[in-house]
């Protein structure tokens, strides 16, 4: 019976270091910090401890992934295709869009830079820039003028976290500016009344 209990103990302790670590790394992470050795002092265990648990920096970058992944609140696309007036459509899949650019804004950055390198943050970021699309997807683009592929296209930029990046940081505009400003801008690139 005691070896059981501590068994389990030992278990949900490494369960709980192991969390630890990837809490500490998603932080980090967040602020550009990608050394195993800062997300080692972050979540106050050794570098080996780090390295048992996470072999190589990649299997780090998966468990951070998915960890960010499964904390994001996702919009259905089917509920937005449900908003019947265009204008309304339009201003919620901007903001649910740009909400989750906000929520991720560090790592996602960060994931940018590091794509070159790493094959998880590729992965990771197409999976992203996938469910932008298909949001981008349920907006109404009937009476947009022009080649329909090149006003996709251009809404995906619009929508893009990089994008994103440039209105908030580079241009100092706030969450709702964007938002507003980016509804309006892709409210006459759709041809559509906000």
């Amino acid at each position: 019976m005691t070896r059981t209990y501590q068994s389990r103990r030992r278990a949900e302790s490494a369960t709980h270091t192991r969390q630890a670590i990837i809490e500490a790394a998603v932080r980090l992470h967040g602020a550009g910090i990608t050394t195993v050795a800062a997300v080692a002092e972050e979540a106050g265990v050794s570098l080996p401890t780090v390295n048992k648990y996470f072999p190589t920096r990649e299997d780090l970058f998966t468990a951070c992934t998915t960890h960010v992944a499964a904390a994001l609140e996702y919009p259905s696309p089917e509920t937005l295709r449900e908003i019947p007036s265009p204008g309304d459509r339009l201003r919620r899949v901007v903001r649910e869009v740009y909400r989750l650019h906000e929520e991720t804004f560090g790592q996602l950055w960060t994931g940018y830079k590091l794509e070159d390198e790493s094959p998880v943050m590729v992965q990771a970021l197409a999976n992203y820039e996938g469910l932008v699309a298909m949001l981008a997807e349920t907006l109404p683009y009937e009476h947009a003028a022009g080649n329909r592929d090149t006003v996709t296209r251009f809404v995906q930029a619009a929508l893009s976290p990089l994008t994103y990046r440039a209105l908030r940081l580079r241009n100092g505009l706030d969450f709702e500016a964007a938002v507003e400003n980016m509804t309006l801008a892709l409210a006459g690139v759709l041809n559509i009344e906000v």
